[in-house]
Order: C-alpha cells, then structure tokens, then sequence
C-alpha cells in the first residue's frame, strides 16, 4: 500500500501512542471480535481510513502484518483472513526458531521502524518526528481526560484561568505548551497525576 508522508507521519504518531499510553483508545487500537488476538491499528487522515493488523507477542512487540485503505463501513473479510493467516504463520516459525533464525531476527519493532523510517535520535528528520509525536500524545491524553471527566473546552480553561482557544490548539497538537502549565491543566484541572519519564 503506497502512502503519502502525511499518512506516513499519523501512523508514526498512532504507534507512539500505543507504546506510551497505558489505556488506548479503540479509535486507535481495537480487538477484532471473532479472532485470537488478532487488533487493528486505527489510522484516520483527513476522510481517509487505514487499518494496519497486529497483534501482541510477549506484550512487548507489536507485529504488523498486512495494511489497507479502508473504503466501506466493515472490514472486508479477506483481509482479516490474510492477517490470521500471516498471525499463523509468524508464530509458526518462532516456534520453530532453530530453522528460521533468519526470519526472526528480520522482525521489526516499533524503535527499529522508526530508526528506517525517520532515522536515528539525533538526526533532524528524526527529532522533527519526535517533537511532533509527543505533542500528538499530549493532545490525545488531553481530549481523552477531558472527555472522562465530562468538561467541556471552555470549562477546562476557566478552571485553570486560560481561554478555550489555548486548549482547542492543544487538543489539536498546533501550540507550545510549557511544563508548568501541563502540570496545571491536568492536575489542577482535570484532578490527574502525571509524571515525567527522561529516557
């Protein structure tokens, strides 16, 4: 499936949010009812639907297996039989890993796809992705927050004394945001905890 480097980059930021978010969304990640473990990776851009299947190994890796631009309402039963069948056949040669060492060391995480995709840490291309990505998971843990705690934009903003526009930009990844003020926002408005990870 060929892509533009915008579908390119929202599948990125998708992947950032399974690996850092505890509780993902089913916007973004979703069970498909009727398989053994089989999910989808939700991906919308602009009126544009994709779905990327996996599925967990160890809770550590996330497989990908096959990808479509998805054009009708339910997803077409070829491709899901496809995906169990590509599932099938990965577990299927780990098991048997003394004759296919091969296949499996060629498997790919999520850090060794951005490091093809985007290059390395360091590297600017990659940076710009990083940068854009964290925010991406800011906005998304913000709307999420907010929606559980049943407020509404300009609520949440005369909670923490900014204007709805600010958090509107937030929600939607387009502004800076200091450090102080995402501690105020979701602690003093939202009653959330969160904590900052240096790696």
């Amino acid at each position: 499936m060929k892509v533009s480097d915008s579908v390119k980059n929202k599948i990125g930021y998708v992947f950032r949010i399974i690996k850092t978010v505890d509780r993902i969304s089913e916007k973004f990640l979703k069970h498909l009812d009727g398989t053994d473990g089989l999910y989808e990776i939700r991906v919308e851009v602009g009126s544009n639907t994709y779905r990327i299947f996996c599925c967990f190994d160890k809770g550590n890796l996330v497989v990908l297996f096959n990808a479509f631009h998805k054009k009708t309402q339910k997803t077409p039963k070829q491709e899901i039989e496809l995906a169990e069948k590509l599932k099938n056949e990965y577990f299927t040669l780990k098991t048997n890993n003394m004759k296919n060492k091969e296949a499996i060391r060629n498997a790919r995480n999520f850090d060794e796809i951005l490091n093809i995709q985007y290059g390395k840490i360091g590297t600017k291309k990659r940076d710009k992705f990083e940068e854009k990505a964290q925010y991406f998971v800011i906005s998304e843990t913000l709307k999420d927050a907010r929606h559980e705690a049943k407020m509404t934009q300009e609520q949440l903003a005369d909670k923490v004394g900014t204007k709805k526009s600010y958090i509107s930009r937030l929600e939607n990844g387009k502004c800076d945001i200091q450090l102080s003020t995402l501690y105020r926002i979701f602690e003093d408005g939202l009653g959330r905890q969160i904590s900052l990870l240096i790696a």
